[in-house]
């Protein structure tokens, strides 16, 4: 496999050659030579306005596969990531069996070993996903979990979080938290405010999750933890995250694309699409979380890609499953929403560098170094179409949505891959 990346903007904060215009020669999966004028290759590739950036790395994938490949599998999901311009996924447990031992680890890492991207499964914290006893997490370590979290399955038992904090602390093991009282949560469909007044459906409010940060963030602060709280959607919740930060709490966070994108006036439409965990929130919790990102309380930008069936979502609201498959077009939305006011760099860093600083992976664009790079183009705006989907499910709520940028492909692996 031999590319030739001509005239690129390389973005790569560990890397001597980072914000400059060059090219990049990629020899059998290793970058052989950064420079002006490089020749030839088999494969060349040449666009205008064309930037690089180390590999881009999603921080909540749900896998399908095995048990649930009606709504997606393992195969689909890496082609989605690889439209969607990741050469990293975390794979977050919506299997049956969970995944919650050390043998469905291996065979998550063994069902992606030829694949152009890194499927990274994520062990989860109890067994069964039930919230009742903690895993053999230093298996499922060994085994190359890369994070430890039941999803959107909320840990109810503070106790269970203390002791998933305490043991996983000393191999470095990440636990990762969706936070969400679910007694205040109590079911309810959409957020709290003046759009679900007018519907009069059942509500799920910004509370919910508020209380669940305070208690989560306790708990890391007593055991001297680090821990990543996925999801975030409120602007009291940041505010949390912000002060825990700057009294040293080990913490780190992430917010959905779609939060970022939407707000819940979209769900006055019923479609199911835009039924998603968190619930899209008003336009002033949508504005603080691009402050969140600016300032740097919110660390990264996760696609929250949960794939379900069409008969859990082309139904009525009300008995809709949440959840929206989002890999395809993150990018594109994120480019389109941040573009006027943060630069390149600061864009991909919200989803190359951040994420992969959590996991713990360390990769540059620099001679000698394994080849580990998306290609992209900040320009261009286009609408997003259902047929851009790769997973077998097609709920996604940006359908429709005018988006902008281009994902132009993937390096990794000693693969490259094109849109």
């Amino acid at each position: 496999m031999d590319v030739l990346i001509k005239s690129a903007k390389i973005i790569s904060p560990k890397s001597p050659h980072h914000l400059k215009t060059k090219d990049v020669l990629i020899e059998k999966g290793k970058i052989v030579k950064i420079g002006k004028n490089l020749g030839k290759a088999k494969n060349v590739i040449e666009e205008k306005n064309l930037c690089i950036s180390d590999g881009w790395v999603d921080l909540f994938s749900v896998i399908r596969e095995p048990g649930n490949e009606h709504q997606d599998n393992i195969e689909n999901l890496l082609k989605s990531a690889a439209k969607g311009g990741f050469t990293s996924v975390l794979g977050v447990s919506g299997t049956t069996p969970p995944l919650d031992n050390k043998s469905q680890i291996k065979f998550v890492r063994n069902s992606s070993t030829n694949s152009i991207v890194n499927l990274l499964p994520a062990g989860t914290i109890t067994e069964n996903q039930e919230g009742k006893e903690i895993t053999e997490m230093y298996d499922m370590h060994l085994a190359g979990a890369a994070a430890f979290t039941d999803g959107k399955k909320v840990l109810k038992n503070p106790e269970l979080l203390k002791r998933a904090l305490l043991y996983s602390k000393p191999f470095g093991g990440k636990i990762i938290c969706y936070c969400e009282d679910q007694t205040v949560a109590n079911g309810g469909m959409i957020n709290e405010g003046e759009v679900a007044a007018s519907l009069g459906m059942k509500v799920r409010p910004s509370l919910a999750e508020e209380l669940a940060v305070i208690r989560d963030l306790y708990i890391a602060e007593y055991t001297e933890s680090p821990i990543h709280i996925t999801g975030v959607s409120t602007k009291k919740s940041i505010e949390i995250i912000k002060e825990a930060k700057s009294k040293g709490i080990q913490v780190t966070c992430d917010v959905n694309v779609a939060n970022l994108y939407f707000t819940d006036q979209e769900t006055t439409s019923f479609d199911a699409n835009y039924k998603l965990l968190p619930p899209l929130r008003s336009e002033q919790d949508r504005l603080a979380l691009i402050q969140g990102l600016k300032d740097g309380t919110i660390d990264v930008v996760s696609s929250g890609h949960t794939p379900k069936n069409i008969e859990t979502k082309f139904c009525e609201f009300d008995n809709a499953d949440f959840g929206g498959v989002s890999l395809e077009a993150s990018f594109g939305a994120l480019n389109k929403i941040l573009g006027d006011d943060f630069s390149e760099e600061e864009i991909t860093q919200l989803i190359s560098s951040n994420p992969a600083r959590i996991l713990g992976l360390n990769y540059k664009i620099d001679e000698g170094e394994s080849a580990n790079i998306t290609i992209f183009s900040s320009n261009g705006n286009y609408t997003f179409e259902k047929s851009e989907i790769e997973c077998l499910s097609k709920n996604s709520p940006f359908i429709g949505a005018e988006l902008k940028g281009k994902v132009i492909g993937i390096v990794n692996n000693k693969k490259v891959k094109l849109n």
